[in-house]
């Protein structure tokens, strides 16, 4: 398989949103034909999503040296804004997920690289914990902000 060396633009990436989970946290899970992706229009920004780890630090007396540990891993939440459009079908998920515990599955698919026949996609595990309507000025777009917590590690399938 041959890895893609260029950097590509975001145009083109699109995020799709399920209230069905996958039965295994894998690629095989979330491509399963059981679970259907609605996608969420009018996205402006997608936001990141990744691992950061707590550092923990501690000195010992003897060496008056800072010894660093990882901690626990912290996957983030990936921070949307999104014209707002009440009637899209991705956007009326989102508002439902916003007032529910469950937790959702979402797949962001990018765009594809020059002699790629698929795309990248990255799948996970998230629990919408903001849903936020902005209103700005007179030449203002209508937009929501929606917070995804990432509760899993992605699983990334690589384009090819």
């Amino acid at each position: 398989m041959t890895v893609r060396t260029a950097v590509l633009t975001n145009s083109g990436a699109t995020l799709a949103i399920s209230a069905s989970i996958p039965a295994t946290y894998d690629a095989a899970g979330y491509a399963a034909t059981t679970i259907a992706y609605t996608a969420v229009g009018q996205i402006e920004t997608h936001g990141a999503h990744g691992v950061t780890a707590t550092m923990i630090e501690f000195t010992p007396v003897d060496t008056a040296v800072v010894a660093k540990l990882k901690g626990s891993k912290n996957y983030g939440t990936k921070a949307l804004t999104i014209g707002y459009v009440p009637g899209d079908a991705g956007q009326v998920i989102l508002k439902t997920a916003s007032e529910s515990n469950n937790h959702y599955s979402v797949k962001v698919t990018y765009p594809l690289g020059t002699g790629e026949s698929t795309a990248e996609v990255h799948y996970l595990d998230v629990i919408v914990s903001k849903l936020e309507y902005q209103n700005g000025s007179v030449n203002d777009a209508q937009k929501c902000n929606v917070e995804l917590a990432v509760s899993r590690a992605p699983v990334i399938v690589a384009a090819t």
